[in-house]
């Protein structure tokens, strides 16, 4: 089996290493330079979450234009937003692993371990006996309470729902709803942000006690005003992405699986995008 990987960053030299362990020839281009002149592959990856930015492959020196012109037919093309089933005629499946559950899980898992990490890093502090405020219920965010629930923290978990909060309650924190956050944070050692939508407002971040860290977990538009709160002196780090600057080997090799997934599952070849 061929894979041909465009661009990216640590996460895909992951992918590469990971499709190479598992006894497939694997290859790597960046620029033009890289491609030579005949391209063949089983399955190829574009970077993830984004593959373009600013209408540049993440990562490389291609264009969007000269990246899609490049790309060889193939069964399957792991790709991030902003690329369709229409983009790639000569792909019989686009795929975007944000849809397939085991990775999604296993990336939740390593940003949450990474989130841990970062929190430890700026703060200079253990987490254990520290109170820690989680926004959100999602996948990320319940693999952070359990961690941190485990690690003999103190958990406040922000909920926007009653089934939500009794999520929380059963892995062992203090649930609270969204409308108490700012009380939530009155207590705060730390808090990560996990819902990519405003949900701190100037009550909640005006009530961190001195010396408290936000870690911000979600992407764009992020669930606090970024540089409104470093304006008031609130201490934040935004930690979007995290498994590709933390575990980027593990990371890669997540998206290797769910790539191999996608050639079983999608053996007819109906887009996800």
């Amino acid at each position: 089996m061929r894979l041909l990987c465009f661009g990216g960053d640590e996460r895909m030299r992951g992918a590469l290493e990971a499709a190479r362990a598992a006894g497939w020839e694997a290859r790597h281009i960046c620029d033009e330079d890289d491609a030579g002149t005949e391209l063949r592959a089983d399955a190829v990856m574009l970077p993830w979450p984004r593959s373009f930015e600013n209408g540049r492959l993440v990562g490389g020196g291609l264009t969007r234009e000269q990246t899609l012109a490049l790309l060889p037919p193939c069964r399957v093309l792991l790709a991030g937003s902003g690329v369709e089933q229409g983009d790639v005629p000569g792909a019989e499946r686009v795929f975007d692993p944000g849809r397939d559950e085991a990775f999604v899980l296993t990336n939740a898992k390593l940003t949450a371990e990474g989130a841990i990490a970062a929190a430890a890093r700026r703060t200079g502090h253990a987490l254990l006996g520290r109170t820690c405020v989680v926004t959100g219920v999602g996948r990320i965010a319940q693999a952070l309470t359990a961690r941190l629930c485990a690690m003999e923290a103190f958990v406040i978990v922000c909920a926007r729902s009653e089934a939500q909060m009794r999520l929380a309650h059963d892995m062992g924190a203090h649930p609270v709803p969204l409308t108490a956050a700012a009380s939530a944070c009155a207590q705060a050692d730390v808090v990560f942000g996990t819902v990519p939508a405003r949900v701190l407002g100037e009550a909640a971040l005006s009530a961190l006690p001195c010396g408290a860290w936000v870690i911000e977990l979600a992407s764009p538009p992020y669930g606090v005003d970024v540089e409104w709160a470093r304006h008031i002196g609130v201490q934040i780090a935004v930690e979007s992405g995290l498994p590709g600057r933390y575990a980027p080997a593990d990371a890669g090799a997540a998206l290797f699986d769910a790539l191999v997934r996608a050639m079983d599952d999608g053996k007819g070849g109906s887009a996800d995008g």
